[in-house]
């Protein structure tokens, strides 16, 4: 027979004290310098396997590493005016399986401001040195929507496989080689229709947001084999715009 009077005191009787004690936490929140200048942070990114790494990414100046005594190390100070557009990080993964590994996707805007290319940055170090791997088509890391969350993600079961989800209808992408080489995913359609302001002539505000982020459900599947739940949101109105797969990637459904 069901008691719910005994069943709710007991929850009760665990809950309050977990709630009071963090209640009575207290916070003190302070600003932090991470460099001269850098524009916007739209994310922070932490390493869920490896306590203490985690990195900033801006919208203007490059990406940062957090060092133990709470500074930041800049990564991208190796780019000139040659390859200033790497100062645009659109998304950052870093890999939960191999914690060395960290990926950027990196170019500034995708209209006419920028004449290059994005391209994602891979390294084996934590950031202290890179490896360019380019892309068909722009990245926008001072473009609209660069604070919707981290379009790059890597699988964490299959570390050899990372997604990136594109801007200006380019769609969704993949790899199977640590980011070195990238196909289109042509079975995943949408890339997304909505635009901050559509009638924006200098292209920066007419320009689709299109994929903005991508997500594993690492309880899904086994270390070593490909993550078969995988959810892809996409930047769309009047439609729905979160994606799900249930099959590694192969077919999505809304």
């Amino acid at each position: 027979m069901h008691q719910p009077g005994f069943l709710a005191a007991a929850i009760a009787a665990v809950v309050v004290p977990l709630v009071a004690a963090v209640s009575s936490q207290t916070y003190t929140w302070n600003n932090v310098k991470i460099g001269g200048g850098g524009g916007f942070v739209p994310n922070i990114i932490f390493n869920p396997s490896q306590k203490g790494l985690a990195y900033a990414r801006t919208d203007i100046g490059g990406a940062y590493k957090l060092n133990p005594d709470d500074s930041w190390t800049p990564l991208l100070d190796f780019a000139n005016n040659t390859n200033w557009h790497y100062w645009g990080t659109d998304a950052l993964a870093t890999d939960p399986v191999d914690p060395t590994r960290v990926y950027l996707a990196v170019g500034m805007y995708t209209n006419s401001y920028d004449p290059n290319n994005g391209a994602i940055l891979a390294s084996t170090n934590q950031g202290s040195s890179w490896t360019a791997n380019p892309l068909p088509f722009k990245v926008g890391g001072n473009m609209p929507g660069r604070g919707m969350g981290e379009r790059l993600a890597v699988d964490p079961n299959d570390n050899s496989i990372l997604y990136f989800g594109a801007r200006s209808g380019h769609g969704l992408w993949k790899s199977t080689n640590y980011g070195a080489t990238w196909t289109n995913v042509t079975s995943f359609t949408s890339t997304g229709n909505y635009a901050p302001d559509p009638t924006d002539t200098t292209g920066y505000n007419s320009d689709l947001i299109g994929i903005a982020w991508v997500t594993f459900d690492s309880t899904s599947g086994t270390s070593g084999t490909p993550t078969p739940r995988i959810f892809v949101g996409v930047a769309s109105t009047g439609v729905t715009n979160i994606y799900v797969s249930e099959n590694a990637g192969s077919t999505c459904t809304l």
